[in-house]
Order: C-alpha cells, then sequence, then structure tokens
C-alpha cells in the first residue's frame, strides 16, 4: 500500500491518496502543524552549545520535532478509471476531495486569526501562507519578494499599512534577540516586521501591479527587479488557483532585464591578489569553494551541493544538474572540464578521507559565507561589493576578455540560449569604450 501526494507540496494541507488493493484509492489530508524545539541536554542536565569552529558556534542546541497529522475524507474511487461511468465518478470525487482541502485551509488561516472568506480575503495573509509551505530552494527568494511588495504597499499604498501595536512590537524584538543573543549583537529585523498588511482582493489589479514592477525597475540593480517579481508572479498564480482572485492581474505586465552588467567583478589580477591573501581564523572550506566558483561560474546553491561523484577524475570532468534550472531540460545539466591545479582544491574522496556521495565542500549557511567572503576581500585590500554570485560574472566576463566564443560561454554557464550571455558581452564593449577615452585629449 502506498502513498501519493495529489497536491502540490506548498499547500498546507495536502491532499493525499493512499493506494488500495482492488486498485482503488482512498483520500486523506496531511497536516502539518509546525515544529517543537526543546533545548539538548547533556547528560549532566546541562544545555549543550554548539562547538568553536562550527558555523552555528556559540547557538544552543534544540531537539526538533515536526508535527503532522492525518485527516481521512473517506472518498474512494478507482485508480485508474477505464469506462465512462467510472471516469465520471473518480472527477466527481477529486472535486469534492479538493473542495475538502481547500475548506480545511481556510479554517487553518481563520484559526491564525486571519479573515479568509472570499468576500473580505486578506491576500497577504495567502501570500504568507504561500511562502510557509514552500518547500523549493529559492523559499529565501519568495520571502525577499514579499518583503519588497510590502514596502511598496507602506510607501505608495499607505492606508494599507498599519504599524504593530508597541506590545507586539516588543515582541518581536524579545523573539530576535532570543533567536540572536551573542551572535551579532545588533538589531537586523526587516523594517516590514513592524507594519501589518491587508490588502483586499480587489484592490490588487493591474494598475496597482505596474506600479509595483515600476518601483523595482527604480531601486533594483541587474536582475534584481526580473528576480522579484518572478516570484511575486508565483504568490499571485496561488491565490488565483485557489480562489482567492478571479483573475491574474499580472497577465500582459512584464518587467524587463536591465542588460547592463552592475555587479562588481573581479579582474584576472584581483584574483591573483586574493588567491595570495590569508587570515587568521580563515574558513578553509569557504576559500575553497569560493575558488572553486570562480574557476567555473558555479552558482552557490550548487556549489552548496557538489559531491565527489559528480567528478569524473578520468576525464578530469565535472557534471552537474543546476539547481536553478531544473525544470528546463535544455538547461539543466553543466558538464565542464577542470583543470589540474582546480583539480588539486576538489581533492578526491579517497585523500580526503570520505566517500564518493559525501559533499565537497562543508559550507555553512549562505549568511556566514557571504560575511566570510567580504571579510576576506576586505583583507585583500579589494574595494567592491563582491557577493558570491560575483564569481559566476567574473568568470565569464574574464574568459571572454580571454577570446572565449560566446557559445562556449552559454555552454559553461548553463544557459540555454546566447541571450543570456549577451549582457556580459555588453559590458565588455562599454570597457573597450572607457579604455579608449581614457587616452589623452588630442591638440593637433
Amino acid at each position: 500500500m502506498s502513498k501519493v501526494a495529489a497536491a502540490k507540496s506548498k499547500q498546507n494541507p495536502k491532499l493525499m491518496v493512499r493506494e488500495l488493493q482492488g486498485g482503488r484509492i482512498s483520500f486523506y489530508l496531511d497536516y502539518y502543524d509546525g515544529r517543537t524545539e526543546t533545548p539538548k541536554l547533556d547528560e549532566n542536565g546541562n544545555r549543550m552549545y554548539y562547538p568553536e569552529g562550527s558555523p552555528m558556534a556559540g547557538k544552543p542546541m534544540f531537539n526538533v520535532k515536526h508535527i503532522r497529522r492525518k485527516e481521512n475524507l473517506n472518498l474512494y474511487c478507482s485508480a485508474k478509471p477505464k469506462t465512462p461511468a467510472e471516469k465520471a465518478q473518480a472527477a466527481e470525487v477529486w472535486r469534492i476531495a479538493e473542495e475538502a482541502r481547500n475548506e480545511a485551509e481556510k479554517k487553518i488561516l481563520i484559526g491564525m486569526g486571519h479573515t479568509v472568506s472570499h468576500k473580505n480575503d486578506n491576500l497577504m495573509t495567502v501570500f504568507e501562507s504561500y511562502y510557509m509551505g514552500y518547500g523549493k530552494k529559492d523559499k529565501r527568494n519568495i520571502k525577499l519578494a514579499l518583503n519588497r511588495f510590502k514596502t511598496y504597499l507602506r510607501l505608495h499604498w499607505p492606508e494599507l499599512a498599519t504599524k504593530k501595536t508597541p506590545s507586539e512590537i516588543q515582541s518581536i524584538n524579545d523573539e530576535w534577540q532570543k533567536a540572536h543573543k551573542g551572535v551579532y549583537g545588533r538589531h537586523d529585523i526587516n523594517e516590514n516586521e513592524y507594519y501589518r498588511y491587508h490588502l483586499k482582493p480587489s484592490q490588487l489589479n493591474k494598475s496597482m501591479v505596474e506600479g509595483f514592477v515600476t518601483y523595482l525597475n527604480e531601486n533594483s540593480t541587474g536582475s534584481g527587479a526580473v528576480s522579484a517579481y518572478k516570484r511575486f508572479k508565483k504568490v499571485v498564480a496561488y491565490a488565483v488557483e485557489n480562489g482567492y482572485l478571479v483573475s491574474n492581474p499580472c497577465l500582459k505586465v512584464v518587467c524587463k532585464q536591465d542588460n547592463i552588467l552592475t555587479k562588481d567583478i573581479l579582474t584576472t589580477e584581483e584574483m591573483s591578489q586574493l588567491l595570495s591573501t590569508h587570515y587568521e581564523g580563515e574558513n578553509p572550506e569557504i576559500r575553497r569553494a569560493f575558488i572553486f566558483c570562480l574557476y567555473t561560474g558555479i552558482r552557490f546553491c550548487d556549489v552548496k551541493d557538489l559531491r565527489y561523484s559528480n567528478m569524473d577524475y578520468k576525464e578530469n570532468v565535472l557534471t552537474f544538474q543546476q539547481s536553478k534550472t531544473s525544470g528546463h531540460s535544455s538547461a539543466s545539466w553543466v558538464k565542464m572540464p577542470i583543470r589540474e591545479d582546480l583539480l588539486q582544491i576538489v581533492g578526491t574522496p579517497e585523500g580526503s578521507g570520505k566517500s564518493k556521495d559525501d559533499l565537497i565542500f562543508t559550507l555553512p549557511s549562505h549568511t556566514m559565507c557571504l560575511k566570510a567572503l567580504r571579510h576576506w576581500t576586505k583583507r585583500a585590500g579589494i574595494d567592491k561589493h563582491i557577493t558570491w554570485h560575483c564569481a559566476r560574472h567574473s568568470f565569464a566576463t574574464n574568459i571572454l576578455t580571454g577570446g572565449a566564443n560566446v557559445a562556449v560561454v552559454a555552454k559553461l554557464l548553463g544557459h540555454a540560449n546566447l541571450k543570456t550571455v549577451e549582457v556580459y558581452v555588453k559590458a565588455l564593449d562599454t570597457e573597450k569604450k572607457k579604455a579608449v577615452y581614457s587616452l589623452p585629449q588630442i591638440t593637433y
């Protein structure tokens, strides 16, 4: 007897089906009720903390338990209906099961103190529900997109944003201090946390979406606006699919990418400068991983998941599936030759005391890696805003400068078409123009 998910993983509860004997299936709801954390204690009953050298050093350790429950719907139908009567009956059962799931989700939101009737919905509650149940790797980007939309509402639709009460704000501060005490020593709370937003379905129209796109374009660089709008559209599509919006206001509203490379890159000279810089307390895993990104153009989300099994040591070739484009078969897989000197940084599972299924780089969180990178570049005397994604831009720009073909660069970066690489070509043209005009003025 097997269990099959009948609904998207972002929903709570999920609609599930269980295969029964005789070719039938039964329906049930799978609820996720959050998690509980209890302090981890040693054998003497004392609180345990992450040790020095760990990415979580100094923070308390917890035992985490995820809470799930199931609810049988007592609905049954044929798993593979054949006759017209069986197909009609199965379609009706599926419709009833999906309605039951939607009603269960509404009850959860109402229980959280939100109004979710279709006459007076708060779309911001629906959006937050989507984020909480989102299970893909770009969840952080979904949160960033929602925060940017909240900022837009607060600036351009102030009547939809009200400041929380002093007690609510104090509670936010207390929770933050509890989670971060002794780690950063400062308040890094997003300003949107101090506001509550109430957006009715009738208010989210094409005009508001166009205003949001304008706001993104005026307050973003590179692909930032496009990335945020792409995630925002996913949130809106969820609201449409679940009946909170009658139509999609994002249709025919386009956010175009700025085709000028605005992120800082490291020149080959600066790369050498960085490689020759060491400092006390540096994390060797972060150092190895960033160098690897500089010489391959791999994204952070991919390098952190690379395993020794991705390496072909006979051919010196790396093969992996990109996380960002895993849904597009033409651009999903990347096959890249690895130089001998870079191969020494990768090492072998045998030389590292690991198996082929182990990670090549053992990295802490993205935030910790970014902080270490900025400390490293500062020590190297590089006065640029360097992020992990700058390694990808640096790789593309430097090999194009070295004479690489645009089609080759596109393949190495895992892009399905050449248009995406044009941003690097235009950046090179701009630099060429600057170089020519840097020569002394002619007086003849």
